[in-house]
């Protein structure tokens, strides 16, 4: 199991995917992020197989330009990377709704409360493949709470 830091450059992260050895490759990916969907409230932990379907081309035109204008964000990380064969097949996104959006190193109360169970949750789907595809499949934003199985 890897752990890595994806808050960077999209195409660094591609790169980075694709440094890797053929037979050393991932299978699974199992991304986390806080992302405000709107309508959940904060804390809301939602978690999906992702069902990799991209965008249309201009879609992705704009997420790679902002990719190289520095934007990081979830989905354009993961749209970037399925678009340059980047991800694995299997790809696990666990988002949290966030309660603020500012620049810091500390938690929101709401988000505060459910990071244990969100780190225990990562942990079993990245290492139960049947934990993993029990999950259901959907398109980015996934409308699929996790709900108790965070806390």
């Amino acid at each position: 199991m890897v752990v890595e830091d994806l808050s960077y450059n999209p195409i660094a992260v591609v790169q980075w995917l694709e440094d890797e050895a053929p037979e050393r490759r991932f299978t699974r990916a199992v991304v986390v992020g806080g992302v405000a969907r709107g309508g959940r409230p904060p804390g809301t932990v939602t978690a999906y197989r992702w069902d990799g379907v991209l965008p249309t081309d201009d879609e992705i035109q704009r997420a790679v330009g902002e990719a190289v204008t520095g934007v990081i964000a979830l989905d354009n990380t993961l749209i970037v990377a399925r678009h340059f064969g980047g991800l694995p097949p299997d790809v696990v996104v666990v988002e949290v709704e966030p309660a603020v959006h500012e620049f810091g190193d500390a938690f929101s109360d709401s988000v505060a409360d459910v990071f244990d169970g969100v780190c225990e949750l990562v942990v079993r789907l990245a290492a139960d493949t049947r934990a993993a595809e029990r999950l259901p499949r959907a398109p980015l934003g996934g409308v699929v709470p996790a709900g108790d199985a965070v806390r």
